[in-house]
């Protein structure tokens, strides 16, 4: 396939000057000539595994100072939802505007410009349009699924940046007890003694901050995407974050075990967390067996301070584009990919369509609009979150509505003043440009207007109807089954289908399970309801819905 023409009409020249130095690349950014662009620069912040275990959500326990601090300033949504609670698809979904049975991604080995179409993504949409468009960190997910270049050089003006200590997260860089080096699931660790001394999300943001400073220097209208590994397992982090956590104060789940009602097929054996060595050693039973309570607190212990480690990465990113003098000038989006099982339903993965594993943290803060156009001073203040209390209710615009991640290419796109994209067609294979999210530019008016009908759709695949070695993340040839799940304010249904991997088609007339959860009574999603009489009709509307939105034969 051609790469895109670097003489495209408006595409803000980039002068490149490249050196090895400790991994790193460097670039200087020529600015645009006066009048070629107008509007606003972007930040988007991406991170990775991230519940809603956050002081602006209402969580008691975990500190997070500097992100509470954005919510304040923004537009919080307290239902927002993953098309796919797993990394890759998740993320080629939203940075598309497709959703995976478009994009035809449900795992890590398929690369959709060749595997189902040449769609424009959301980078490259403000690269098209003037804006120098650079990614730090996980963006894309690495590899076949963004071609090995993170989609370079079609979304991105400047070769993506990984930190160099991206290699290390896998090894055995995490101390046991024994003083030897293991590759564990919870790794707290001394940062002056890991390899290169440093870790990828401090990288990360001293590169997104450097980068900053050259827009600013050349006056460049930028589009930054930043994304943070931080919680994603293992769960390394510097330990001195822990003593915000005294294991003493760290309660099990609200639902530690797994409800009698739920379909075997619904459930996710976490198989990726029982690869780690500390995991090995407690000889856990497959697939039910549960994790000791002293681990689970652990586990809970290391995620919650893995949130506090990257809450401080975020308020030096947003401290220093303050600084900058940029912050009245910048629309930041913040964002999880999916969220993540804290051992609700016995589970501690993603890797399912129930609410903690779909629902995610989104914020937009966009000047003059969700906070009054002031002076660059005491909006985004640094926070250590050692040492700050956090924000235990945002004081931002709350938005309840269920919405979605695929939503974010348009709305971002609109919110910066660009064409509006059209709405995808159905099917939408043949069309590069368009959008299957619908933009959220209505919820930032100044009436909130909000829409009675607003739902939000996930989807996630399964080999076979029990839980198997795969079942967390089966290849494309693999999959038999496709859960397709429809979250509205009160309620979640979800079909388990028949699935065929080679037509890409669903079999709705081939039910291998049902759920249906009452979320405001039930808001852990415990107690399927689908064969109860009194939610019958319901359950047809959203069966409808189901086969509106995925368009199953």
């Amino acid at each position: 396939m051609k790469p895109p023409d670097a003489s495209i009409p408006g595409l803000l020249c980039l002068l490149l000057v490249s050196s090895v130095s400790d991994g790193l690349v460097t670039s200087t950014l020529q600015p645009p000539a006066p009048g070629d662009v107008k509007g606003k620069n972007v930040l988007l912040i991406i991170v990775d595994d991230l519940r809603t275990s956050l002081g602006c959500y209402g969580d008691g326990l975990v500190r997070s100072p500097n992100i509470d601090q954005l919510a304040s300033n923004s537009a919080l949504f307290t239902n927002a939802y993953a098309q796919q609670a797993v990394c890759a698809p998740s993320r080629v979904s939203f940075l598309t505007g497709r959703r995976p049975e478009t994009t035809r991604l449900f795992d890590f080995n398929s690369y959709w410009r060749t595997h189902a179409g040449n769609y424009s993504t959301l980078p490259q949409y403000f690269k098209e349009h003037g804006y120098v468009t650079m990614s730090v960190g996980k963006v894309f997910h690495p590899g076949i699924s963004s071609n090995h270049t993170d989609d370079f050089p079609y979304s991105w003006s400047v070769r993506p940046y990984h930190p160099s200590t991206e290699k290390y997260e896998n090894t055995k860089t995490c101390k046991g007890k024994d003083g030897k080096l293991h590759a564990n699931l919870v790794c707290p660790v001394d940062v002056s003694e890991v390899p290169e001394g440093t870790l990828p999300d401090i990288q990360s943001t001293e590169e997104a901050i450097r980068l900053l400073k050259t827009a600013k220097q050349q006056n460049s209208l930028f589009f930054l995407a930043v994304g943070y590994h931080k919680p994603h397992i293992p769960f390394r982090f510097p330990k001195e974050f822990l003593k915000l956590y005294p294991i003493e104060n760290i309660s099990l789940a609200p639902d530690p075990d797994i409800p009698r009602n739920l379909p075997p097929v619904a459930y996710n054996p976490w198989t990726d967390i029982r690869k780690r060595e500390d995991i090995q050693a407690l000889n856990i039973s497959f697939p039910y067996g549960p994790i000791p309570p002293h681990f689970q607190r652990l586990i809970r212990q290391s995620y919650y301070a893995s949130v506090s480690y990257l809450d401080s990465q975020v308020g030096q990113l947003l401290s220093a584009l303050e600084n900058l003098g940029l912050a009245n000038d910048t629309i930041i989006v913040f964002a999880s990919d999916h969220g993540w099982s804290l051992g609700e339903h016995g589970e501690w993965a993603k890797y399912s369509n129930f609410d903690v594993a779909t629902r995610v943290p989104l914020m937009f803060y966009i000047p003059g609009i969700t906070t009054k156009k002031q002076s660059q001073n005491n909006i985004f203040p640094y926070r250590d979150p050692l040492y700050t209390e956090t924000i235990r209710k945002s004081k931002g615009k709350i938005k309840e509505d269920p919405v979605e991640l695929v939503s974010l290419y348009p709305t971002i796109a609109e919110l910066a003043g660009l064409p509006r994209v059209q709405d995808c067609p159905v099917p939408s294979f043949h069309v590069d440009l368009c959008t299957e999210g619908r933009s959220l530019l209505q919820y930032f008016s100044k009436s909130g207007k909000k829409t009675s009908e607003s739902a939000a759709y996930s989807s996630y695949p399964r080999p076979s109807d029990t839980p198997q070695w795969n079942s967390d993340l089966p290849d494309l040839q693999d999959i038999r089954i496709m859960g397709y799940s429809v979250r509205t304010s009160d309620y979640r249904l979800t079909l388990w289908v028949g699935y065929n991997p080679v037509t890409f088609e669903a079999n709705i007339t081939d039910i291998h399970a049902q759920e249906l959860y009452l979320v405001k009574t039930d808001p852990n999603q415990d107690n399927n309801l689908f064969n109860q009489s009194s939610h019958y009709d319901y359950a047809q509307k959203l069966f409808r819905h189901i086969l509106k939105r995925f368009t199953i034969n």
